[in-house]
């Protein structure tokens, strides 16, 4: 998919980037949890995700109900769905992470159809019965991708330190390829459950 429309992903990739940068320099400098700047950060990322969705099954012939400018819907729906994967984690590890994979589609059924957040949870539940292995195992290849500069900066907090802002680009340069791939990542799988694969080939091939 980013091959196919390589412009545009990394349109999408820097612009995630730079707002994940715009963010660390604003909590750095306010000090204390940064709440309010998590919570515009969220939202501001989230207007990248339905772009990016929207372009990508434009890309695959699928016309996106929800405008990029709804995009506070999709934004409360991950709220949601956080709530929920956190619900699940509390009871046991595998029931959050199940949780997780089960609706990991619902985002993209809620750009796609724009028919409610509830009804987008319900039919990524119900098209992950039998997919929801591979939803996990991308979901949370694209999950560690995107924390893993979080990790590294909390076990060597002295970079940021020693690098300043150059080391704040770099890791949200590299915390944005998680991002931006698990948009399409989960794009690529609803695509796959929706349409044969020789149709995805013909598209994105």
């Amino acid at each position: 998919m980013a091959a196919a429309m390589p412009a545009k992903v990394g349109l999408a990739w820097l612009g995630t980037a730079g707002i994940g940068l715009a963010s660390d320099l604003a909590m750095d400098r306010i000090g204390g949890t940064g709440s309010g700047i998590l919570i515009l950060y969220g939202i501001a990322i989230t207007f990248i995700q339905v772009w990016i969705t929207r372009e990508t099954l434009r890309r695959a012939g699928v016309e996106a109900a929800m405008p990029t400018a709804a995009s506070l819907s999709v934004y409360l729906q991950g709220v949601l769905i956080g709530l929920g994967v956190i619900v699940g984690g509390l009871l046991l590890i595998l029931p959050g992470l199940y949780v997780f994979a089960r609706w990991y589609l619902a985002s993209v059924i809620l750009i796609e159809r724009g028919s409610g957040r509830r009804a987008a949870m319900s039919r990524s539940w119900e098209m992950l019965d039998v997919h929801w292995p591979a939803a996990l195992g991308a979901g949370l290849i694209m999950f560690a991708l995107s924390a893993a500069p979080l990790v590294v900066t909390l076990t060597a907090p002295a970079l940021i330190d020693e690098f300043g802002v150059g080391w704040l680009l770099a890791t949200n340069l590299f915390a944005a390829v998680g991002l931006v791939g698990g948009y399409l990542v989960a794009v690529a799988l609803y695509l796959f459950i929706e349409q044969p694969a020789s149709t995805l080939q013909e598209i994105f091939g």
